[in-house]
């Protein structure tokens, strides 16, 4: 009852799509329990069962004692709304032990005062509720459990865009994802602006790039260490594109290096970036060669 989602994040964690056990624990159809599937015990499945149930138990038995009790008829909805307050405590407990805000989009505070500012750069209230609506759902993407892409959801955004200004926008297009990326950079520069480079960092860049993937079952297996890691290729892919954008708007090599670090690191550059800066000059040469094509001989 309203443990679906953590329990499948539980799972998803390691790398079993969906929860194995086909009866409910403690129901009618499995009162004792028996057919639960080993591997809810395991994931951890069994045990966020348990802590909620008990959770639940317990609150209904001080309603059903004490000063301020709760009629029999009542005791549906009020269970579910333990459980359901429940499944949101162990959300906020996890993010936490990530090193996580435990509540990501809260509207007080430095949010707040992000989103008043946001309110002051345009006079379209369409476009100040789809910004809100937008730093919402970006703090809300960088907390998600089991995320595994360190790349925006720019097509689930058009589409919300789409319903809050009723403009047609064709989903999966260059043009539209590129308008989500415009709109999710103002949101980013916005809370610079108010809040700095560092809680921008903070709050959404490192938890952005923070993908964790499935544990493996042979843990004892050594990985090679040639594998790339896939996080450090998709930043290396977005900071090469970002730098290729900054140098074709006529940005020179130094401050194309700039802009990029802030926009993707969220910090300036620290220390001697003068091989790097060599490395994605060489890069950007040889991408703009295989775009020329070879020259054709004339006759």
């Amino acid at each position: 009852m309203g443990t679906q989602t953590v329990r499948v994040r539980a799972h998803a964690a390691r790398g079993v799509s969906r929860c194995p056990t086909r009866l409910v624990p403690y129901s009618a159809s499995d009162p004792t329990g028996r057919h639960l599937n080993a591997r809810c015990r395991e994931d951890g499945c069994l045990g966020i069962v348990h802590s909620i149930y008990l959770t639940t138990v317990t609150r209904l038995q001080d309603r059903a004692t004490g000063q301020d009790h709760v009629a029999v008829s009542q005791w549906v909805p009020y269970a579910r709304r333990v459980v359901a307050s429940q499944v949101a405590e162990l959300d906020r407990a996890g993010r936490v032990a990530r090193g996580l805000p435990a509540k990501p989009t809260r509207t007080d505070g430095v949010p707040g005062r992000v989103i008043e500012a946001m309110r002051h750069t345009t006079a379209d209230p369409v476009r100040r509720e789809w910004l809100e609506q937008l730093f919402r759902m970006v703090r809300a993407y960088v907390c998600r459990d089991n995320r595994q892409s360190v790349e925006w959801p720019t097509d689930m955004w058009a589409a919300e865009k789409c319903a809050v200004d009723g403009c047609f926008r064709s989903l999966g297009t260059p043009a539209a994802r590129r308008e989500i990326e415009q709109d999710v950079d103002e949101v980013l520069r916005v809370a610079r602006d108010v809040a700095g480079e560092e809680w921008v960092a903070a709050t959404i860049l490192n938890p952005f790039r923070a993908v964790v993937g499935p544990l493996p079952d042979d843990l004892d297996v050594g990985c090679p260490i040639d594998d790339a890691d896939p996080a450090e290729l998709a930043l290396v892919s977005q900071f090469r594109t970002r730098y290729a954008a900054s140098r074709t708007s006529g940005c020179g090599p130094d401050e194309a290096f700039l802009t990029t670090s802030l926009a993707i690191c969220g910090r300036q550059p620290r220390g001697a970036a003068a091989e790097v800066i060599a490395d994605l000059e060489a890069w950007l040469a040889d991408r703009q060669a295989s775009e020329r094509g070879p020259r054709r001989l004339g006759r």
